[in-house]
């Protein structure tokens, strides 16, 4: 952070450098100083001026931006997670595993929902409890945002043949989340 306030700093001197010109102050205070440069070398110095103080300002900038990429904020956490939910309800579920419930479903839901506004492999989603409550936070955003699941049997469901001819029938669940803040 310290980087990025130093260069807009030195964007904004150079700025002021530009505008005011102080080699024109100085040569205008003394007009028949020898070697004086020229109007025209005077305005070069200035484009130069505003040219630095603009590299100056677009590193400011990528700094920022590369920084903001790296870390999640606590509201991209929650539009995340929000996002997540809603998509998680379109259409049916398999529980892949008992023990692990639908966590590995949440967090590629809020990776594939958070796209691009942090690092993907920084979410953590856990399950808190017995239940279908799972807790999700990114590192960077110092926050927790609590997921409630709600399954219901769907009809049907994916039926798997046996070796011995029979079929068995894996159930799918409709699913409906709610996002609250803060841990379950």
């Amino acid at each position: 952070m310290v980087v990025i306030v130093i260069l807009f700093v030195i964007a904004a001197a150079f700025l002021v450098i530009a505008l005011v010109g102080p080699y024109r102050l100085y040569w205008q205070a003394r007009p028949h100083a020898p070697r004086q440069p020229s109007d025209g070398a005077l305005a070069v110095g200035r484009v130069v001026a505003f040219g630095v103080a603009g590299v100056f300002f677009f590193g400011a900038c990528s700094v920022q931006e590369s920084i903001d990429q790296g870390t999640w904020s606590a509201s991209e956490v929650r539009e995340a997670a929000e996002d997540a939910a809603e998509s998680m309800g379109n259409e049916p579920q398999i529980r892949r595993d008992p023990t692990d419930g639908y966590t590995s479903l949440i967090e590629t839901a809020v990776m594939k929902a958070g796209d691009g506004q942090g690092p993907s492999y920084r979410v953590s989603v856990e399950r808190a409890g017995e239940g279908h409550d799972y807790e999700i936070s990114a590192a960077g955003s110092g926050t927790t945002v609590c997921m409630h699941v709600a399954e219901k049997t769907s009809e049907g469901g994916v039926f798997v043949p046996g070796a011995d001819g029979s079929s068995d029938s894996i159930p799918e669940y409709e699913l409906t989340a709610t996002v609250d803040d803060g841990a379950c």
